[in-house]
């Protein structure tokens, strides 16, 4: 007996997996690249307006505590926090307040210590990374500082992933900043991929706008 399938059932069967699909999160974080890639077909877009989308849609998308986006400032060559998504108002006046060289972003410097997790990403961990006083001001809930790390994937309070926005020739131009999540744990690996291409979007929306200028 020859079993005959219509082209509808084929058609039916893959529209009831594509919307099946939609509630992965996998397929949500497609979702939000799709969404940045959209904004750069448009003629005009501004810059600040597609990178506070791109951290909010960050933020909500993998339930970080919050997300923040600094770019490197045309005028002086400093880099500086331009947006942020879950942040604490006091936290975030503090914080957008700092300035940053291109030396700061190595994996060791004076001040900090990160861990390497690919090209893109790195990890500065509370225990290694020791706050000032002033850094206080900065955290989004200071009063859950110093709490004990009982497992690989808690994520502290001071924890937080840098992910670098590279254009031509690994230059930087910017980079995503995101915390732990809601339940206190650390960025999934698939997340943080994600966020990594989503920063080469961002890359290439940043070059169209001449943020790629040597020199500075």
């Amino acid at each position: 007996m020859v079993i005959t399938v219509s082209p509808e059932s084929v058609i039916r069967k893959l529209k009831f997996d594509y919307l099946k699909a939609k509630t992965d999160s996998h397929f949500k974080s497609m979702e939000v690249m799709t969404l940045l890639l959209s904004r750069l077909q448009r003629s005009q877009f501004v810059v600040s307006d597609l990178i506070q989308e791109a951290a909010n849609q960050i933020q909500r998308q993998f339930k970080f505590r919050y997300t923040l986006i600094g770019l490197r400032s045309l005028s002086d060559g400093l880099y500086r926090y331009e947006v942020m998504s879950g942040m604490r108002p006091d936290a975030w006046s503090s914080q957008k307040t700092r300035t940053y060289k291109r030396t700061d972003f190595e994996l060791h410097t004076q001040n900090y210590s990160a861990g390497e997790l690919s090209k893109w990403s790195r990890v500065y961990l509370e225990e290694v990374n020791l706050l000032a006083a002033t850094d206080m001001t900065v955290l989004n809930r200071p009063v859950l500082h110093g709490t004990r790390r009982k497992d690989e994937g808690d994520a502290l309070e001071a924890d937080f992933i840098d992910t670098l926005i590279l254009g031509p020739g690994d230059d930087l131009l910017g980079w995503i900043e995101y915390s732990g999540t809601i339940t206190n744990e650390f960025a999934p690996g698939i997340a943080i991929k994600s966020i990594e291409v989503m920063a080469g979007i961002l890359s290439i929306a940043l070059v169209s706008q001449g943020y790629a200028v040597r020199g500075l």
